[in-house]
């Protein structure tokens, strides 16, 4: 079968053209893999995280309920709100593990696996509940994801120590995925299950409930609780708290959608980028062949007709960059979604790609670069005869602009320097889109390292604010004098403070987008610390007014949490909580700004507290050693301990809390970085292309062939960093996006703005590196020219 010669004739521009096109086949490639990446992975992980948590069958509230016994629990059950209700004891006690660290771990004693399922386990192949009723006494399961904080394995032992300072030696017989608990290593936190036989070591009772009806709506969740807690309270039994999850949602939800959000923005601008530089392809192309354009024209050739040769050699280009784009694609998006699922503590039981995931990767990616280069075909296409002809047809010599004077007019600039900045401006339309392509790459790279750098000074300044090492404490208050005879026996202990902490009820609660639920506070509620005053331990960064002075009665200081709850709020006005069962009134005096995005409000007492339950105490060393040391002389002559937390380790769980943030932003930087680099080498591809005739005179003229070379690079390197100064300006507003978007989901405010100089300074280097490794084919091509081949070029 014979080819029409106009089918010939697309077959023969790509076969003349090799390095062109695979440097545009590539450039679509990268787009297609980042299209599918993000596509497989969004897919997958919303699809497998929400199967995940809804096979646990969530709990739509979690009430704790003092003396809970089965007569009550069967009265709930019978509710008509109520579809499933089950009695679920903790015990809230500390790990004490094989190095010597304690970590704070809650065992939840199962009494049947109909609320909160356990999905999946690891007993030798038993089913759940077999190897829940074959656990001895000092037997437990441990969730799979605590493993890592527990630092053991399937055999070995930790102590469990509780409140009481009652302590047990437990085996761990296997692991289980409970898809309803925050990863243990984000939280530094051991989670673990127990058979009844456990029972009476257990704390109170949860009472988990699920309602009947609409289980998304929180309005209606909130009124079945409240009914439950009044059945309750006509039994006798005392409701200590009621928490109500975010319904329908994963624990880590949100900072999936985060960097799925991310990923998805850069992954369209990536494909988006590879599509210019088909436009520029194309582009390049038909301005070298408008004498042939004119020619096919005058012999007859319709602008349909004519177009549609070019569109096909996009087309067919598309069409490779997805054979080799979309497999690619899909392996990576499975291996990102495992790692997401490790991260989130989920399970993928299938990598289906759906369908129109599919056919939406196929449709951009042949979609997208024929409407980008569309433009250039129907412009180069509908060029009269008489235009296509002539021999400066699309050429514009230098000097004709007013930017050209003022280059020509820099002569203390180097010879071959001068002549690059000449060259490189003399295609401006496509020197944009290069610089573009390369400041997109660049300014993701440098907001990457800016925000981990504003995450940095967030967390150093919360570690200013908070001079103490360890926070301690006690199931129960006890007196100071008692506390302070004890901890003097501790030989680490450099010094230490009494505080006292309550809950309040916040009035004219406004409604957040996102539920905080910390130490047992939701969002109506906020933490009343009483800090000792004078403070040596806390120096907030004052957003407004003062912090509390000695003397100072009736005043209060509160975080921008708290602030951001109860508007509008100001200096000087009266802020009414209710605390303990009676209505106090404090005169707002200050505002200052924490890392926990819990509303916590400081305030005097008077007179001071002769017992307290919550110590602040400052090692004589910093280091992990003293840390761990002190921490078990605590525990050893203080009574009750229920925590001793490090704050360095509490601060190394929320920088772990952004590793899945980071890690989207590095890959995304790396994306568009890749087609950043193809776009640069197209481009001086393309130079060389056209100087052809230019680089034979000057070969005639004496310039040597690695004289040629040297031109060649040192233009890609002045495009190069052309880039870096744009990737700088466009990185200011997309470091500010990233940072309000992060900020705002993990601390309720939006992080600082800070330049971090090694990733200016970095990218600096990298981008005129891979300037330079880009230009080397079109250097090399250029030094194999010879005058005779470069003056016959036309």
């Amino acid at each position: 079968m014979t080819l029409a010669p106009r089918w010939r004739k697309v077959v023969r521009d790509l076969a003349e053209h090799p390095v062109r096109c695979a440097l545009a086949v590539l450039a679509m490639t990268a787009g297609a893999f980042g299209v599918g990446t993000i596509l497989t992975s969004y897919t997958i992980l919303t699809r497998e995280l929400k199967a995940t948590y809804d096979g646990t069958i969530p709990a739509s509230a979690v009430l704790t309920v003092e003396h809970l016994d089965d007569a009550a629990l069967a009265a709930v059950r019978a509710l008509p709100d109520v579809a499933e209700a089950e009695s679920r004891p903790a015990i809230y006690a500390r790990a004490r593990l094989a190095n010597g660290d304690a970590r704070a771990m809650t065992l939840f004693v199962m009494d049947g696996n109909r609320i909160d399922r356990i999905a999946s386990s690891d007993c030798g192949g038993k089913a759940i509940a077999d190897c829940l009723a074959a656990l001895r006494p000092d037997e437990i399961l441990v969730e799979r994801s605590s493993m890592s904080v527990a630092h053991a394995a399937v055999g070995d032992r930790i102590v469990m120590k509780t409140s009481d300072g009652t302590e047990r030696s437990l085996r761990i017989a296997g692991t289980v995925h409970a898809a309803g608990l925050a990863p243990g290593w984000m939280d530094h936190h051991v989670a673990a299950f127990a058979n009844p036989r456990s029972l009476q070591h257990a704390r109170g009772g949860r009472l988990l409930v699920v309602v009947r009806g609409d289980r998304l709506d929180e309005s209606h969740i909130r009124v079945v609780a409240s009914d439950v807690r009044a059945l309750l309270a006509r039994r006798g039994l005392n409701v200590v708290d009621i928490e109500i999850p975010r319904p329908g949602r994963h624990p880590h939800a949100d900072q999936m959608a985060t960097f799925l959000f991310l990923l998805g923005c850069f992954g369209v601008l990536a494909l988006a980028l590879s599509a210019v530089l088909v436009a520029t392809m194309i582009h390049a192309l038909l301005t070298e062949q408008l004498r042939q354009v004119g020619v096919m024209k005058a012999l007859g050739a319709t602008t349909t007709q004519i177009a549609a040769l070019y569109l096909v050699q996009v087309s067919l280009l598309a069409c490779a960059a997805l054979i080799l784009g979309m497999p690619l694609g899909f392996a990576a998006g499975r291996a990102y979604t495992a790692f997401a699922a490790n991260m989130l503590n989920a399970t993928v039981a299938s990598h289906a790609v759906p369908a129109w995931a599919i056919a939406a990767q196929i449709a951009a990616g042949l979609l997208v670069p024929l409407l980008v280069a569309a433009g250039p075909v129907l412009h180069a296409s509908r060029i009269s005869v008489h235009d296509a002809l002539a021999n400066d047809a699309g050429r514009r010599a230098f000097g004709a602009s007013a930017f050209d004077r003022l280059l020509a007019r820099i002569a203390w600039l180097p010879r071959p320097l001068m002549l690059s900045l000449r060259t490189a401006f003399r295609r401006r339309g496509r020197l944009a889109l290069t610089v573009a392509t390369l400041a997109a790459g660049g300014a993701v790279f440098v907001t990457t390292l800016d925000a981990a750098a504003a995450w940095r000074r967030v967390l150093a300044e919360e570690g200013e604010a908070r001079r103490y090492d360890l926070d301690v404490r006690l199931a129960e208050p006890r007196p100071i004098a008692e506390l302070a005879n004890a901890l003097a026996r501790v030989p680490e202990v450099a010094h230490a403070e009494y505080w006292t902490e309550s809950v309040a009820r916040l009035p004219r609660v406004v409604k957040t987008p996102v539920r905080v639920r910390v130490h047992g506070l939701d969002d109506e509620h906020a933490l009343l610390v009483r800090p000792q005053v004078p403070t040596s331990l806390l120096a907030l960064p004052l957003l407004q007014g003062r912090w509390l002075r000695a003397g100072d009665r009736g005043v209060a200081v509160v975080n921008q949490s708290l602030l951001a709850r109860v508007p509008p709020l100001r200096l000087g006005d009266p802020l009414r909580l209710r605390v303990d069962g009676r209505d106090v009134s404090l005169r707002l005096v200050g505002v200052v700004k924490e890392l926990a995005p819990i509303p916590a409000v400081y305030t005097t007492e008077a007179p001071p507290p002769v017992a307290t339950r919550s110590i602040r105490i400052v090692t004589r060393a910093h280091d992990v050693a003293t840390r761990r040391a002190a921490a078990r002389a605590i525990e050893r002559v203080l009574p009750r301990v229920t925590s001793v937390q490090s704050l360095a380790d509490t601060r190394q769980a929320f920088a772990d809390h952004l590793v899945i943030i980071n890690t989207a932003l590095l890959l995304a930087a790396t994306l568009v970085l890749l087609v950043g680099t193809l776009g640069l080498a197209s481009t001086m591809a393309l130079s060389v292309v056209e100087r052809t005739r230019e680089l034979g005179i000057m070969g005639s003229l004496g310039a040597t062939p690695n004289a040629l070379a040297r031109d060649v690079v040192l233009q890609g390197v002045v495009i190069s960093a052309l880039s870096w100064c744009v990737a700088l300006a466009f990185a200011v507003p997309l470091t500010l996006f990233v940072n309000a978007t992060t900020g705002r989901m993990f601390i309720g405010a939006p992080l600082p703005f800070v330049v971090a100089p090694a990733g200016a300074l970095g990218w600096l280097a990298l981008v005129l590196i891979l300037g330079a490794l880009a230009s080397l084919q079109p250097a090399w091509r250029a030094s194999q020219l010879t005058i005779r081949e470069a003056l016959a070029y036309e």
